[in-house]
């Protein structure tokens, strides 16, 4: 059996590499001799070239290159049998990680995967990846119960596809922890530690408040943080939190019984400081820690444990193994631990029954129980892979970027043009761009976790609370000292406006949000009857069904006016079908595909055909007259194209791009024909270069969107609709791509 790992590696310092490099040595150990069993490495890392590798790395992916990907999927089929994969967010590259996704679905022998972090509650990108991974996997390893539990229930996972492993524990003949103790200088002393990257969840601040009450008992007691500040802080924050905590325990007085061991050791070392450690203690500050490496080798070599009731903690301090105390609770570990040193025959117990278990969980041990279910999957009938991902190559698309977001974006809202990347501040804000953006950050947060969008989501909805008029209607335009431009009523941004409400209706995470939606919704319906413009009302009309998503109450409030608007539209196309000319005027404009988009969001929420055929007739029209050879070319802006007359090409939209990208995804929701797919993601591609001239519209390094494409190139300013209408069509792929795993 030749077995190629996948996962970050020594000599990098990462706890996933010391996982592989330990799980990797003992499958070693335990095969010697038999020559049928190999092992190897694909390395994966962010600066590969920094790392000068063990000989059993045979391959080296650069994270954030993804091309690497696709051409270790042909490495693997050359050079092993089975494919072992080690998950954790971060270490791949694209959102989520999802650039693993397109090496798997090239990969031609069995997966099996290691998932070190389970969430509960993950965005849908994270999602969306861990069962697409768990659905193309033969095996998925987890170390706990509540794991196994996440998986089934969570991710979708089929449980006999689920096993569960324990977190293995190094074996080394140590002498007597008395020898230990007086190499280590800590003879004569109580001894607590805490090992690992510092970070701010670590809470190690509830350690040092806790101890001038457990140093008047014990003057005995030294309090050991081993470990480096986690390099990710470090590039945010530099040293501040260590700062912070030297800072507390001088304000506490106890800055004497703190020892900082700013050192990444081995795995020796910090089992000679385990077994010198009178109690080892883990203080996160949160439940959602499914796996900790660190209390895993506490348990393994019978060191007494105080930790905060996280997920891996309960489980692995079950039946006395360990003591359990509230989160962010300084008093209740002062009192345990002074109580502990009161009883030492109650550490005694600890120590036996934790020894006890950690003599399961060695690394040959746990290595043979991985290589049992490996043979097993090697035995068994190779499923059917299905090709998952080849209609999208989700590998070129870039990270979400907030840069430039965060450039235009000030206190008030997002701000409309720019001169280059420069924020324009004489063009002030438009209610368009600051609805649209409420739906662009609405729709990362469902794709994205760990970036916190809140923030914008209140900016823009108070944005849009301040620009609603007394009679429900909006103004458009907002100068930079907060004067309101007088000019016609936009009908276009009215049903944007709505669009974006509707959607936060289902998507807000605030009662207060959701609530403020409403009103602002509530108070401009009377409006609608009003609307005369054909996009005017098809923004509305999507916005609407938004709104009125799967509540009968609010349905039956808003359907009057959703039957309205589709048969306005569906009207108008029959006005000017000729059965050549399929469109809903005798002029091909701006903003095209928003018409069927709109139909095709009636159709959902009525279940009227008239609709979806009216969308489908116009799509088919639309695609014919701009998606020429696989390449996407929109009316340009410079003439619109009428019936009879010649196509203009440019400048090209941004905006164009977006509505046709979303009016595919609903076709393919509602038909399930891959072939819209394929459309949506050619279409999507006109931003990274699949155009006429060659170029791309998006910039790699400001996150931004340039304004349109000219005939000379692009147009080189960044404003607010190009920014949006990129990323919202960003997502809108990713979404699709992610629908074909389910």
């Amino acid at each position: 059996m030749k077995i190629a790992f996948i996962a970050t590696y020594p000599p990098e310092k990462c706890g996933i590499g010391t996982f592989t490099h330990n799980l990797r040595n003992a499958i070693e150990q335990v095969t010697r001799g038999n020559d049928t069993y190999t092992t190897s490495i694909v390395a994966v890392s962010a600066t590969p070239a920094d790392f000068n590798y063990l000989e059993e790395v045979k391959y080296i992916i650069n994270k954030n290159n993804p091309k690497d990907y696709v051409e270790a999927a042909d490495f693997l089929k050359e050079y092993a049998d089975i494919c072992f994969l080690q998950h954790e967010f971060g270490i791949f590259g694209g959102e989520n990680g999802n650039y693993i996704l397109s090496l798997l679905s090239r990969l031609k022998i069995p997966l099996v995967a290691t998932f070190h972090t389970v969430l509960n509650k993950p965005s849908k990108g994270q999602l969306s990846v861990m069962s697409a991974i768990g659905k193309r996997a033969s095996r998925v390893f987890v170390m706990s119960d509540m794991a196994v539990d996440f998986l089934e229930h969570i991710y979708k996972v089929e449980r006999d596809k689920i096993v569960k492993i324990e977190h293995g524990v190094p074996v080394f003949h140590m002498p007597s922890s008395e020898h230990l103790r007086r190499n280590l200088g800590f003879e004569g002393k109580k001894v607590l530690l805490t090992f690992g990257l510092l970070s701010r969840n670590k809470g190690l601040e509830v350690v040092i408040n806790a101890l001038p009450k457990v140093v008047k008992k014990f003057p005995d007691v030294q309090y050991v943080i081993l470990g480096k500040t986690h390099p990710n802080v470090v590039r945010e924050s530099g040293e501040e939190y260590r700062n912070y905590l030297k800072l507390l325990a001088q304000k506490r007085g106890v800055e004497d019984y703190v020892v900082f061991d700013d050192r990444y050791v081995t795995d020796e070392e910090l089992i000679q400081m385990l077994k010198a450690t009178d109690v080892y203690i883990t203080p996160y500050l949160n439940e959602e820690q499914i796996t900790s490496g660190t209390l895993s080798y506490a348990i393994g070599v019978g060191t007494v444990v105080l930790s905060t009731p996280y997920w891996h903690a309960k489980e692995l301090l079950d039946e006395q193994r360990g003591i359990l105390f509230p989160f962010n609770n300084s008093d209740v570990l002062a009192d345990e631990l002074i109580d502990l040193f009161e009883d030492p025959q109650k550490m005694e117990r600890i120590r036996d029954a934790a020894s006890m278990y950690g003599a399961r969980l060695s690394w040959p041990k746990i290595a043979q129980r991985y290589l049992t279910s490996l043979d097993d999957v090697l035995k068994e009938t190779l499923p059917e892979i299905i090709p998952y991902g080849l209609n999208i190559d989700i590998s070129v698309m870039p990270e979400f970027n907030l840069k430039h977001l965060r450039k235009l974006t000030n206190h008030t809202g997002i701000l409309q043009h720019t001169k280059y990347d420069v924020p324009n501040l004489k063009e002030g804000y438009c209610i368009d761009d600051n609805s649209r953006a409420l739906i662009m950050v609405l729709m990362a947060r469902k794709h994205i976790r760990d970036v916190n969008l809140s923030a914008y989501v209140t900016r823009f909805l108070s944005f849009i609370h301040y620009m609603q008029k007394d009679d429900g209607t909006f103004h458009n335009m907002l100068k930079y000292n907060y004067g309101y431009i007088p000019e016609k009523d936009s009908e276009d941004a009215f049903g944007r406006t709505i669009w974006a409400l509707g959607t936060l209706v289902w998507e807000a995470q605030s009662d207060g949000h959701r609530k403020l939606a409403v009103e602002i919704i509530e108070k401009a319906l009377p409006n609608v009857d009003k609307l005369k413009s054909l996009r005017g009302k098809a923004n509305t009309l999507i916005g609407l069904c938004h709104y009125a998503g799967h509540d009968d109450n609010r349905l039956k409030a808003v359907k009057d006016k959703i039957v309205m608007l589709a048969d306005d539209l569906v009207a108008a196309f029959k006005k000017t079908d000729s059965g050549i000319w399929r469109w809903f005027e005798d002029v091909l404009t701006y903003d095209n595909g928003i018409l069927p988009l709109a139909l095709l969001n009636a159709f959902n929420t009525t279940g009227d055909r008239r609709y979806i055929d009216v969308a489908v007739k116009s799509m088919n029209f639309l695609e014919k007259n701009t998606l020429i050879n696989g390449v996407f070319i929109p009316v340009g802006n410079r003439e619109w194209y009428k019936k009879g007359k010649k196509k203009e090409e440019y400048d090209q939209q941004p905006l164009e791009a977006m509505s046709m990208v979303m009016a595919y995804l609903q076709l393919y929701k509602i038909t399930g024909d891959e072939k819209y797919l394929r459309s949506m993601f050619r279409t999507y591609l006109w931003f990274l270069g699949n155009n006429t001239n060659h170029v791309s519209l998006y910039d790699h390094r400001t996150g931004a969107c340039f304004d349109a494409l000219t005939p000379k190139g692009v147009n080189e300013n960044q404003g607010a609709e190009s920014l949006i209408a990129y990323w919202i069509s960003h997502f809108t792929v990713q979404e699709a791509y992610y629908l074909q795993y389910e």
